[in-house]
């Protein structure tokens, strides 16, 4: 099981993309879309999370954010109808968060927003994956998505810096602040001394 992969981007697609690790092994990772636009440019360093779908025809490698996107990817994988395919495009058009809270709350409208997800898909996930989702519940999301924090996020977005960075520096602001609460402004003054 090939569980992560840290090397250098060569190159993108519109859903893959190609890392060459320092063993000199490139490999073609299929991402969320979604993540396409948090990876550095390519020559840059980067890690993800990986999942190897052993399939009759073919060997793919899907490659995700965290390891918690990556444990999501594989229950959506275990509901009836659902192959790697739907499921990455469940990830790359939900967070990960709010995917497990449409599947715990039954919101069926909120999935079939998925191109390929029809209501009896979206039945199908929630009834056969609610009760299976306690553990990734709280883990909260990768890259936060509301208050002071996505404001720091975007703001610095704005910069020009990019997601993966804007929220790298953001996080350990916070990590340097000792849970001080702030407002965003005073949270893009302490992130910008770590970007």
């Amino acid at each position: 099981m090939i569980r992560r992969i840290r090397g250098r981007l060569v190159s993108r697609g519109i859903e893959s993309v190609e890392i060459m690790t320092a063993t000199g092994l490139a490999y073609d990772v299929q991402v969320p879309l979604g993540l396409l636009d948090r990876l550095p440019d390519e020559g840059g360093e980067v890690e993800l999370h990986t999942m190897l779908v052993v399939r009759d025809d073919a060997l793919e490698l899907y490659g995700f954010g965290s390891a918690r996107d990556r444990e999501l990817f594989r229950r959506l994988r275990t509901a009836s109808g659902v192959g790697p395919r739907l499921a990455l495009a469940i990830l790359g058009s939900l967070p990960g968060e709010r995917v497990v809270s449409a599947i715990r709350g039954k919101d069926h409208a909120a999935l079939q927003t998925v191109s390929g997800v029809g209501r009896k898909t979206a039945e199908r996930i929630t009834i056969e994956l609610a009760d299976k989702l306690d553990d990734l519940k709280g883990a909260g999301p990768d890259i936060p998505g509301t208050g002071h924090t996505a404001a720091a996020i975007r703001a610095l977005r704005g910069l020009g810096y990019g997601h993966l960075e804007a929220d790298e520096a953001v996080r350990r602001a916070m990590d340097s602040l000792d849970g001080r609460d702030v407002g965003a402004e005073e949270l893009v003054k302490h992130a910008l001394r770590f970007v």
